[in-house]
């Protein structure tokens, strides 16, 4: 990725640089789980200085991408745009999403980080981890046990549309019911997830999911990230279109 970057750069007079990278997801919490199609994933923070990045998300995702095909060339698929993240696939079975950000340093001189998703969002790229590992922790280490549980239970079936590894262990911390016996522990906190999301089902309220460690963002996705990624579908194609925003919200 970076000697692709810096051969972008060469050939187009530009001088970016990626000044960090942090593993982020299941693998840096533990929780990664892999079925027999080999389906998993790798999350992988890589951070720009927010002086050194186009401005807006799509050039971004779309430097990346330039970045990443100057020195791959045999992918399984073609790298492909998503809201949060640039998805590259491997003939393995397994895929790396690369999730984008840009720094800057705010009055005091600290770092505050930005994601870049349909829009940027303020978003630290170690916060989760460190709440998982706090959580974990305080659970005697059980969690991570039932988050495992929790990913393969989710993916037995392939015509399950179930919402992402994220919001799967945010609400198994939220519904944790300690039991000596794992399975009963396991199938006391599925129930316990389930009448949440399902009690008052007209109510957004009930069936919000916050990011933990921030209560004033969701991490359910609303309409401008669905635009966001069909927008990016249509820049690949080298194709334009003007999207503007509403507020429909549907699980990841």
């Amino acid at each position: 990725m970076k000697d692709g970057l810096s051969e972008y750069n060469d050939e187009n007079k530009t001088d970016y640089k990626i000044v960090d990278t942090v593993v982020q997801g299941s693998i840096a919490m533990s929780t990664t789980t892999q079925n027999d199609s080999n389906d998993y994933d790798i999350d992988v923070a890589i951070i720009f200085d927010k002086d050194n990045i186009p401005e807006g998300t799509t050039a971004t995702k779309n430097l990346v991408v330039a970045a990443i095909k100057k020195k791959c060339s045999q992918f399984y698929k073609e790298p492909e745009f998503k809201t949060n993240c640039v998805r590259i696939y491997y003939q393995s079975g397994y895929h790396i999403d690369f999730a984008i950000y840009r720094r800057y340093k705010d009055e005091d001189g600290n770092y505050k980080y930005e994601h870049c998703g349909s829009e940027w969002r303020p978003r630290d790229p170690r916060a989760i981890t460190k709440w998982f590992m706090d959580e974990n922790k305080l659970k005697d280490y059980r969690l991570i046990k039932v988050v495992r549980l929790c990913k393969m239970f989710c993916k037995s079936r392939e015509n399950w549309r179930m919402p992402g590894g994220l919001i799967q262990t945010v609400l198994v911390n939220e519904c944790y019911e300690h039991n000596d016996r794992s399975d009963v522990m396991f199938y006391n906190i599925l129930t316990a997830i389930k009448n949440r999301l399902k009690e008052n089902d007209d109510n957004d309220e009930v069936r919000e999911v916050k990011n933990p460690v921030d209560q004033n963002l969701s991490l359910l996705m609303i309409l401008p990230d669905y635009l966001c990624e069909y927008h990016c579908y249509l820049a690949q194609n080298i194709l334009f279109v003007d999207l503007t925003s509403s507020h429909l919200i549907y699980y990841l």
